[in-house]
């Protein structure tokens, strides 16, 4: 089973995350608020792609203060696939069928359950897939009104605002937007920051099943910088987490060494823009209150924007990922740092150049 399939399946299996989950999808659907007792586990199916089983999707059962019962389907889709809501629309056929054939007379009569859908698209580039309606020819269209509600998270891509108010599924979505080590460290500051000791271990998990695939990411003298094999599950929690963050200390000295090395080489403008992406990456996933998140990103952006109409930046005022992430942590982590220890790391723009 692939990486990603092995992570997802973790997370989609694990009563702690349906839970969120489902009262993420029972507020947007208004279905109400969810029992967690009632909480129950449905089949789970897969399907057989270019020769690899995967876990195509979970189901789950469980009641609210509106409906007796609610059905729903959570996938992970890692790549693009046009007809993805007619194969969803399989599944939510063959969830109510089973449903259908185990009731009494009586449940009958009292009609079947809804079903809700969430998707977690988790692929490289921008996508939404085209809807149920939009698969059929015209004379279909007006003939067949299937549908099912569904919603749709393009993890790498959405904006903050739209995510969910869960902040457990809300950190998933973090610890996949990773793109290396570095860009962990202010991730599992916030999970240690979970006050239940289950979602705690869930997304520790998901998180180093996250770092085991730069298991071939290696320094400037080809030192391997992780050990796949040290993450694995095998391995108490505890041991996975130091491992954890020794790469990541690993990784903070490579991009400080990369960094002084950049200033030696004295490719002002691309090195100034290149760490202020760097630092904007970081940013995203930091941790750090949201609106103060979005002050300084909205600066950063008219940094870079001066330095493309050719204003000059020291390249010693210019901080990258590094050094923000050196902030957080020197000041206590992401909800203790004072927002001027943050705003403190960013070069002035000159008066001549705000209104611009």
């Amino acid at each position: 089973m692939a990486i990603h399939d092995r992570r997802y399946k973790r997370i989609l299996t694990s009563a702690v995350f349906a839970y969120e989950m489902a009262q993420v999808l029972a507020d947007a659907f208004g279905l109400g608020t969810v029992d967690r007792q009632s909480l129950q586990p449905g089949p789970t199916s897969s399907v057989k792609e270019t020769g690899h089983e995967r876990i195509a999707d979970s189901t789950w059962a469980f009641d609210t203060d509106r409906q007796r019962t609610v059905m729903m389907i959570v996938e992970a889709q890692s790549s693009r696939e046009r007809a993805l809501e007619l194969r969803l629309a399989r599944y939510v056929m063959d969830r109510l069928l089973e449903l259908y054939e185990g009731m009494t007379q009586h449940d009958r009569r009292q009609g079947l359950p809804p079903v809700v859908v969430a998707v977690l698209y988790t692929g490289p580039d921008q996508w939404r897939p085209p809807s149920l309606h939009d698969l059929f020819s015209p004379l279909a269209q007006v003939l067949m009104r299937f549908e099912f509600p569904v919603q749709y998270y393009d993890v790498l891509h959405m904006e903050r605002e739209e995510e969910p108010a869960s902040r457990l599924v809300r950190m998933v979505f973090e610890v996949e937007r990773c793109g290396d080590p570095g860009e962990t460290i202010p991730v599992l500051q916030a999970i240690r920051g979970l006050g239940n000791r289950d979602a705690y271990e869930l997304l520790m998990r998901f998180l180093s099943d996250k770092m085991r695939q730069w298991d071939r990411l290696r320094d400037e003298q080809g030192r391997i910088l992780l050990d796949a094999s040290q993450l694995d599950d095998s391995r108490p929690l505890n041991e996975v987490v130091r491992e954890m963050e020794t790469v990541q200390e690993r990784f903070f000295r490579q991009m400080a060494e990369r960094r002084a090395e950049g200033r030696v080489e004295g490719q002002a403008e691309g090195q100034v823009v290149g760490m202020l992406l760097s630092f904007r990456r970081t940013l995203a996933a930091s941790g750090l209150d949201a609106q103060l998140a979005r002050d300084i990103e909205a600066h950063v952006d008219r940094v870079v924007e001066a330095v493309l109409r050719g204003v000059r930046f020291d390249l010693d005022e210019v901080p990258d990922g590094a050094r923000l992430l050196l902030a957080i942590r020197d000041g206590g982590g992401p909800t203790q740092v004072p927002a001027e220890r943050i705003w403190s790391l960013l070069p002035h723009i000159p008066e001549e150049d705000t209104s611009k």
